[in-house]
């Protein structure tokens, strides 16, 4: 898929040099200045607060250290990169809002995001019906591509993703702690009125069986939920052995909290979600070994990876999380 994507978005950003008002030489080559003077124009859709705002953050400064390295080497063939990010609030009608304005801008070669998935099957189709080239850099939910305009089933030739899906992470998850640990029972616990949550909570239902685990129950809750004494109650009563979490944000760091004060000593399960450090922050001791599906990691010693944690860490003086990481790429693949 990496490779695809970088194909397509390589013919994709020629196209977008052409329509600069640049011309060829006549061999059909450019020198490394041919556009000097012109500007590449993306756009990002991200959940800078709200629920998502876990998040965002991180994918913008991805993004934008991208942007930065790339402008200060002499841009693309002497173009440089022009990155507008505006925040959707983690809502969806306001995301899909966004993405419109973005693209009836005219002058976008192509969008980034959104943060979740949720707002990716509002802003997803809308990016497909304008023929706007859009990377998902942290949407991992069922149905974001290639069938972004489910139920309908014609594939959508503009829509693409890089970050890793829940349909690989969370059976993966499952599998490694299964092939350790032998877990013989679980609760699954859901948010009803989240697309993210509930895709992660169908994969959960459709992989505990191939690793003999019997699901005792799912216990659903709304995002919205504040106080989660009921709903942890009901998953630890039934003694489960690992209890599954497939939501957003801080809703994981407050269950997995409330079960260890109840008296749950089990594992806690999870996809994405898990995947930043503020998750980590909130839930302290309470979320100590906790396992979730990742694409990335920090300590990874490939030369391209270091380089990344090095620049982000001078950049920003933070370590640089999970999102972060899939929206420097997401940049770079539009241009190499």
């Amino acid at each position: 898929m990496k490779g695809t994507v970088i194909r397509v978005f390589a013919v994709i950003l020629a196209a977008g040099l052409a329509a600069c008002g640049a011309a060829n030489t006549a061999g059909g080559t450019s020198s490394s200045s041919s556009y000097q003077g012109k500007t590449i124009e993306f756009g990002a859709i991200l959940s800078l607060t709200g629920a998502g705002g876990v998040y965002g953050p991180s994918s913008k400064n991805g993004m934008m250290l991208a942007v930065d390295t790339i402008n200060n080497k002499g841009g693309v063939n002497g173009a440089k990169l022009s990155l507008t990010v505006d925040d959707d609030a983690s809502d969806k009608a306001q995301s899909a809002q966004v993405a419109q304005t973005l693209i009836q801008g005219g002058k976008l070669l192509a969008l980034l995001g959104p943060t979740l998935s949720n707002s990716a099957v509002a802003v997803h189709p809308l990016a497909e019906s304008f023929k706007i080239p859009i990377l998902a850099v942290s949407t991992t939910g069922i149905h974001i591509v290639p069938d972004c305009n489910y139920p309908k089933t014609d594939p959508c030739k503009y829509v693409f993703r890089d970050s890793l899906g829940e349909e690989s992470a969370i059976p993966a998850n499952i599998k490694v702690y299964s092939d350790l640990k032998h877990p013989k029972t679980g609760v699954l616990m859901v948010a009803n009125d989240d697309k993210f949550s509930s895709d992660g909570g169908k994969i959960v239902q459709n992989t505990v069986g191939s690793y003999g685990i019997q699901l005792l129950d799912t216990v659903q809750f709304s995002k919205t939920t504040a106080d989660f004494a009921t709903p942890v109650t009901k998953a630890v009563q039934k003694k489960p052995d690992v209890i599954f979490i497939t939501s957003l944000g801080g809703i994981p760091a407050k269950i997995m909290i409330e079960a260890r004060k109840q008296g749950f000593t089990g594992q806690f399960l999870g996809g994405n979600g898990f995947n930043t450090a503020v998750v980590s922050k909130q839930a302290a001791e309470s979320g100590k070994g906790a396992e979730s599906g990742s694409a990335w990691y920090i300590n990874n010693t490939f030369a391209s990876n270091a380089g990344f944690v090095q620049a982000y860490r001078a950049k920003y003086s933070l370590d640089p999380r999970r999102c972060g990481q899939a929206g420097q790429p997401d940049v770079q693949r539009r241009c190499w």
